[in-house]
C-alpha cells in the first residue's frame, strides 16, 4: 500500500483526502498544547482546562480532541507509561476490542492518530461506533490477527461493545479468525468491554482508554501502535513534540 508524507509533520497519511492535517497542527495548537499541559500540571480538572485553552485559542474540534486524548499531566503520563510493556510470545491477552481496531481503522482511513504524552497511540475519536465500510474493518481485524500470531498467545479474550454498528458479524469474523489462526481464546459480545475487562486481574491489556489503564492490575500493551508499525511502517507523530521548547 503506497503511503504519502505530509510536507511537515512526521507521520504517514495514507488516504490524505479524509483529512488536512496541516489544519490540526499549527503554531496556534502548539501554544494551546503548552498552556493545556501547564494548566493540567497544576491541578486543573482536564476538561475544566480544555474549555479555558480550546476558547482562548479558538480551536476546532478535532484539536480540542487532540488536546484532550493526547495530553497529560507529567505525572499521570510517566506513571502509565511505567505500565507499558512489549508485547512477547507466550502472554494472556485481553483486548479492548474497538479501542483498538478503531485506532487501527482511524488511521487506514487516513485520519489522524499520534502518540500521546504517555507514549500510548490514540486518535481523535471520529467515529463514535458508527462504521461505513465494513469492508475495511475485516481488514483491520486480519491485520490485528497477522500481527498477533506469531507471538503464539496463551490466550486471547477480545471483548466487543454490542452497541457498535455490525458488532454481531464482527463477532462472528473474529470468532472465525481464533479459528483459522489456531489461538486459543475467546471474543465476547458485551453492552460494556469497559465493565468486563476490569474484572480481569492476570494476562496483559491491550487498550488506550486512560480510565481502564489506571484502574486495571494488569500491564499494558499498545497492540495498536505495533499493527501499525509493523504492517504499515507508520512513521507516528508524537504529541511531546508539541512541547519539545517546554
Amino acid at each position: 500500500m503506497p503511503h504519502q508524507t505530509s510536507d511537515k509533520l512526521t507521520f504517514i497519511v495514507p488516504y490524505t483526502h479524509h483529512m488536512k492535517h496541516n489544519d490540526i497542527i499549527t503554531g496556534v495548537l502548539k501554544e494551546a498544547s503548552r498552556d493545556y499541559y501547564y494548566l493540567l500540571s497544576k491541578g486543573y480538572p482536564e476538561r475544566g482546562a480544555l474549555k479555558m485553552v480550546g476558547d482562548r485559542y479558538r480551536l476546532t474540534r478535532d484539536q480540542r480532541s487532540l488536546l484532550y486524548r493526547g495530553i497529560s499531566s507529567a505525572e499521570a503520563s510517566e506513571m502509565r507509561r511505567r505500565r507499558l510493556v512489549k508485547l512477547a510470545p507466550d502472554m494472556h491477552l485481553v483486548i479492548d476490542g474497538y479501542n483498538v481496531l478503531f485506532t487501527i481503522l482511524n488511521y487506514r482511513l487516513g485520519r489522524m492518530v499520534f502518540i500521546s504524552t504517555d507514549g500510548i497511540l490514540r486518535d481523535a475519536g471520529s467515529l463514535h461506533g458508527k462504521l461505513r465500510d465494513d469492508r475495511l474493518f475485516h481488514e483491520c481485524i486480519e491485520d490485528l490477527f497477522t500481527t498477533i500470531m506469531p507471538f503464539h498467545p496463551l490466550q486471547t479474550d477480545i471483548f466487543l461493545d454490542s452497541p457498535v454498528s455490525s458488532s454481531p458479524r464482527h463477532h462472528n469474523a473474529i470468532i472465525q479468525h481464533l479459528s483459522d489462526s489456531g489461538i486459543s481464546g475467546t471474543c465476547k459480545l458485551v453492552h460494556s468491554a469497559d465493565q468486563e475487562i476490569k474484572s480481569f486481574n492476570t494476562g496483559i491489556l491491550s487498550t488506550s482508554d486512560t480510565v481502564l489503564i489506571e484502574k486495571t492490575t494488569m500491564p499494558v500493551t499498545d497492540l495498536a501502535r505495533l499493527v501499525l508499525e509493523d504492517t504499515y511502517s507508520a512513521k507516528l507523530f508524537r504529541i511531546r513534540t508539541l512541547l519539545d521548547t517546554l
